[in-house]
């Protein structure tokens, strides 16, 4: 096959250069990874806040979903129910008149930024696969640097929401007018894998944004490159002439 009109390389060299991963984009896919898992665990295993356990505390932990006790007795309710056991603050029936005092307005932003910081890093991650991936390799020739661009975004994002949350809650969850006793409470694992969620994501948006720039830089070669690979105007833009007489026909 004759030589690129971009280079000296034939273009069967560059198609195989342009598939080879970076090892900053490959670096940056596996901090966004472990972020994402840690940030899976904390959003959903139940060991926010714990109590110590030489205290006796009938508050035993607690998730941003669920919360368990012992012989729990709500203020409101003096002479009445005591809560033994974990209960889901969003869908249980049985308890739902806890849900009000369990959940205060803070714990609702709490939970609603987790959840978006959640949806918004495991988008990211299907953006760093398709990079990784090289897949579809003509898309990625022509967008990589827009994609790369969303996925520093995206993590930059996630970043953000997380300090967001980690703030909120380590200056709210000793409330005296929310958990009796707070002293004798301490943020426990999730806790600490949403801290190192929120580094693993920053890390991943630093190294994007360096490959951002490289793919930046090699957006004129890589479009040279499909110009060469699909030559046939139009093909990417759907017309129907380009379906006869192109070189896949």
């Amino acid at each position: 096959m004759g030589g690129s009109t971009h280079s000296q390389d034939t273009i069967e060299d560059e198609k195989r250069a342009a598939q080879r991963t970076s090892r900053i984009l490959f670096h940056a896919s596996i901090a966004g990874f472990v972020g994402g898992v840690l940030l899976l665990i904390a959003f959903c295993s139940p060991y926010w806040l714990q109590s110590w356990r030489d205290t006796n505390s009938p508050f035993l932990n607690m998730g941003l979903w669920e919360f368990c006790f012992y012989r729990f007795r709500l203020p409101e309710y003096q002479q009445e129910k005591l809560l033994t056991g974990c209960i889901n603050v969003m869908t249980s029936v049985k308890y739902r008149e806890f849900r009000e005092y369990l959940t205060p307005t803070w714990l609702w932003f709490v939970q609603g930024f987790m959840t978006l910081a959640f949806i918004v890093s495991f988008a990211s991650q299907i953006i760093d696969v398709c990079l990784l991936l090289r897949w579809p390799l003509e898309r990625i020739l022509r967008f990589e640097w827009a994609l790369a661009l969303a996925s520093f975004l995206m993590k930059t994002v996630t970043t953000a929401l997380i300090l967001l949350t980690l703030i909120i809650f380590s200056s709210s969850c000793w409330d005296r007018d929310w958990l009796l006793y707070p002293n004798f409470n301490f943020v426990s694992y999730s806790f600490a894998c949403a801290c190192f969620a929120m580094v693993g994501h920053g890390v991943s948006a630093f190294l994007m944004f360096h490959e951002t720039r490289a793919a930046k830089e090699r957006r004129d070669r890589n479009m040279a490159l499909v110009m060469q690979m699909y030559p046939t105007p139009g093909l990417f833009d759907g017309s129907l002439n380009t379906y006869h007489g192109s070189q896949f026909i």
